[in-house]
């Protein structure tokens, strides 16, 4: 690079992009929560000791889990529409 255009600016998108492992972390919190609130639902005598938990807390956390996978996925493509340019100029340290 020469030293002119060096001193050219920049043309740069900028947008705001979603935290994926956010989002996977907040959805699977979710699913475990509900997964909780439903076994406290089911009657004493249908319970059948921790099995009924652990898989309800493996199946509704991993739903949960995915849809927040989805729903990152979605903001992303949205936000992804609304990029926008700037100038910038490099400086050295």
């Amino acid at each position: 690079m020469t030293k002119s255009e060096k001193d050219q600016p920049l043309e740069v998108e900028i947008r705001r992009a979603p935290k994926l492992l956010a989002f996977l972390l907040t959805g699977a919190a979710i699913g475990v929560a509900v997964a909780f609130v439903l076994y406290l639902f089911i009657p004493e005598d249908a319970r059948s000791a921790a099995n009924i938990l652990g898989l309800l807390i493996v199946a509704l956390g991993s739903l949960g889990l995915g849809l927040g996978i989805t729903l990152s996925i979605f903001i992303d493509i949205r936000t992804a529409k609304r990029t926008k340019s700037a100038l910038v100029n490099r400086v050295k340290k």
